[in-house]
């Protein structure tokens, strides 16, 4: 009975929400009256002539409220003086019945965003965002744990799918798509994850791997229940307003509210919504529209560092200092605990787009599966927009670029002759319901774009001749046509002919990004340990965001009541490098970028100091180290690709390491320095090893996939079973020397007709 009445309350808000115009007048908001009372000067959520805030103003009116602002947070709006008590309750009808300073908070947002917004706040508890599931396999795995399969297991918090694999929202032909993923990968589309275990003390004698469930319930900062850290580029709201309330690098408010402290970081930078075109948000003397990336980093800059790379910039380390000074000169800052150099952004971001520009509703809500790897949650491809030079997008058949589906195990009949037909997937005549509704609707000229899956893009439009993406920054961009350039003869970059037409098998095997991103972040073994010895504390990230407080806050939202864990943690990457990325094949079986990301070199020391575990790397049963390579795109592609010779007759890029593995040959033997005798042998009695060996790892380095035989020596991905170094014929192909010769035979075989 408790559901079927919330459900009608629900629906009751929903219709009255719907009905907002109707009861709004020219007097909302009313400055100086219930909460304006205190918070005079505030910004509106967003802006009083959009349906949005007509609504909130209604329904807030309805409650005793005409500005609307117990919609979102409760509170008592009739006391004036007393900021406790306003700040406590709720009007009766209204379905928030407490105070909350969170209003984007998971705990809440059923009463909240999710009053409009239902499907997404459905879905995003269990996106990636929230679950995290993906990068606790990559750690989970690197220590040893689990890494004889490929099933992913756990989230942050206990994540349960109840209705079944197909997506809430998408169309037709994505929710079958879709469908079909999860029955042929049910290790990556789970219908359940648990919650990240404790360390078992009892068994950490035996089993001292298991230390790093601890670890990560300390590493897992950004899902969308944690508020996470509070510090500079971290500085970012709770739940939904994670990503569509602006926060400032510095974490410091610039908005109107005389109540807000200025002088103290940890609050948005403006009390206003991001999200589309629409809705603009006005800071000082500024404005501007769309998510900010700088928005994304404030998760995104940890991990694969995407949407750092994106913007060019290379995380350096996070203790060291590097010049160029700040304005006062000083040594530069950390942002997000890192420092860092100038590279080369990507071409995307230089033309002034956003994330959200690519990444669609279900790539970045989550589409109501649970989500745990990029590779099968995220659904665009260049191709979408950028078609081939023999074809253009919408003369593409479905499926082209997202070869995750395996066609022979398709069980879905229509969906599989749909696929299997050399169908063009055309042009949609209407955006997803899901943009229609709650975003920018552009108008469609000839159509809108299809991604591989089925989905239109309700930014991206065919005008005549020409294909526009609408960014949510407010630009209007053309999308470069690759079947355009191909006919017009108006290549700039005739390498880029000679890879794709000349040698045209390229497109079919290879990530349009294996040869577009110029280069990569690599962090090789990442050195750490684990010491529960001393008393030692650290934040239990988990635990924190899932005691929610009274007001529906957790316990880290005041970057002070952590819920702490034992133990703590140490360590770094061996080195970290900006290179051309080596190559391998992804869970798709196309050739992609590969880079290191945590390669575990693990250390476990017990409460009375006892080391359980020392400079570990992990096995499988097969005998393959567990310091995976793992398929990425790196986001920092330009129009000027990698050289043909980076790849072709290149080892390091093959997979075979520097000089074929004779860099830092023997890290297994530790390495003194002092006064040694022609031998080697060290003559001082006071001497200490000066770098210690590293177990398991005897030969080669920590980029070396192949050893100098062909033998595989660490995985690739520890996500799908299909991602694998390159192929004995790949490696022959690419050792040819007339590879060049045979391409431009090619072309002029083309160009002859």
């Amino acid at each position: 009975m408790g559901n079927l009445k919330f459900n009608a309350k629900l629906a009751l808000a929903c219709f009255m929400f719907m009905l907002g115009a109707a009861f709004a007048s020219a007097d909302f908001p009313a400055p100086k009256k219930a909460c304006l009372a205190c918070h005079e000067g505030i910004e509106p959520f967003t802006a009083h002539d959009t349906q949005m805030a007509q609504q909130i103003y209604a329904l807030g009116a309805s409650v005793g409220d005409p500005n609307g602002c117990v919609v979102c947070h409760g509170g008592n709006p009739k006391e004036l003086k007393n900021a406790a008590k306003a700040h406590s309750g709720a009007p009766k009808g209204n379905l928030l019945d407490f105070f909350t300073p969170a209003a984007g908070g998971l705990s809440v947002i059923d009463k909240t965003c999710g009053a409009c917004h239902a499907e997404q706040t459905s879905s995003i508890a269990k996106s990636m965002m929230s679950t995290d599931a993906g990068k606790i396999k990559v750690i989970t795995y690197g220590w040893g744990l689990d890494n004889e399969d490929f099933k992913h297991r756990y989230a942050n918090h206990h994540t349960l799918d109840k209705d079944g694999f197909a997506p809430i929202y998408g169309s037709e032909i994505y929710k079958s798509y879709i469908k079909e993923l999860a029955a042929q990968h049910e290790d990556q589309f789970p219908s359940e994850l648990k919650s990240i275990p404790k360390t078992n003390f009892a068994a950490l004698n035996n089993k001292p791997e298991e230390a790093v469930y601890d670890y990560l319930r300390n590493c897992n900062a950004c899902h969308l229940m944690s508020k996470g850290k509070q510090q500079r580029g971290h500085y970012r709201g709770l739940g939904c307003s994670a990503c569509h309330v602006p926060y400032g690098v510095e974490g410091f408010y610039e908005g109107g509210d005389k109540a807000i402290d200025k002088t103290k970081p940890g609050h948005m930078l403006v009390h206003s919504m991001q999200g589309t075109r629409n809705s603009k948000v006005k800071v000082n003397d500024g404005e501007y529209s769309g998510i900010q990336i700088s928005t994304c980093n404030a998760c995104h800059s940890s991990g694969r560092r995407v949407s750092l790379q994106y913007q060019g910039l290379f995380p350096v380390d996070r203790g060291g200092a590097y010049i160029p000074f700040d304005d006062h000169g000083k040594l530069q800052q950390p942002n997000a605990t890192y420092l860092y150099k100038h590279i080369k952004e990507d071409v995307h971001y230089k033309a002034g787009m956003l994330c959200q520009d690519c990444h669609t509703s279900p790539d970045m809500h989550g589409n109501g599966n649970i989500g745990t790897v990029a590779l099968g949650d995220v659904e665009v491809e260049c191709q979408d927009c950028h078609g081939t030079p023999n074809k253009y997008p919408w003369g593409l058949k479905l499926g082209v670029g997202d070869e995750l589906l395996n066609l022979a195990d398709t069980k879905d009949a229509n969906l599989k002759e749909m696929l299997l037909k050399d169908t063009p997937r055309g042009l949609a005549q209407e955006p997803m319901g899901v943009t229609q509704n709650y975003a920018t609707n552009y108008d469609k000229k000839d159509g809108y774009l299809v991604s591989a899956r089925g989905n239109a893009f309700g930014n991206v439009i065919k005008d005549g001749d020409k294909v526009i993406l609408h960014s949510a920054s407010g630009k209007n961009l053309e999308v470069p046509i690759l079947k355009d350039i191909e006919k017009k003869g108006a290549w700039k970059n005739q390498q880029g002919r000679l890879a794709m037409v000349g040698a045209a098998k390229h497109l079919e095997t290879m990530e349009c990004y294996a040869c577009h991103a110029t280069w990569a972040s690599s962090y090789y073994g990442y050195d750490y340990s684990i010491d529960f010895s001393n008393g030692q504390k650290m934040i239990d990230w988990v635990a924190s965001a899932g005691k929610i407080g009274k007001n529906g806050t957790p316990a880290d939202f005041d970057g002070k009541s952590f819920i702490m864990q034992k133990g703590g943690s140490a360590g770094d990457y061996s080195h970290a490098r900006f290179e051309e990325p080596i190559l391998g094949i992804n869970g798709e079986g196309r050739v992609t970028p590969l880079v290191g990301v945590i390669q575990t070199v693990g250390t476990v020391i017990d409460e009375k100091g006892k080391v359980l575990l020392l400079n570990n790397v992990a096995k499988r049963n097969d005998g393959m180290l567990t310091i995976d390579m793992q398929p990425l795109n790196p986001h920092t592609s330009t129009r000027e690709v990698r050289e043909c010779n980076e790849c072709h007759q290149n080892t390091k890029t093959m997979g075979f390491g520097i000089r074929m593995g004779e860099f830092d040959a023997t890290p297994g033997e530790p390495k003194f320095m002092g006064i040694k005798d022609a031998n080697g042998a060290m003559l001082s009695k006071h001497y200490n090893v000066q770098i210690n060996a590293i177990k398991n790892l005897h030969t080669g380095d920590f980029m070396q996939i192949l050893d100098k035989d062909g033998k595989q020596k660490m995985r690739v991905d520890s996500h799908f079973e299909k991602s694998s170094p390159l192929s004995k014929e790949q490696i022959e192909s690419l050792k040819k020397d007339n590879y060049l010769e045979q391409a431009q035979k090619n072309l002029k075989k083309i160009d002859a007709k």
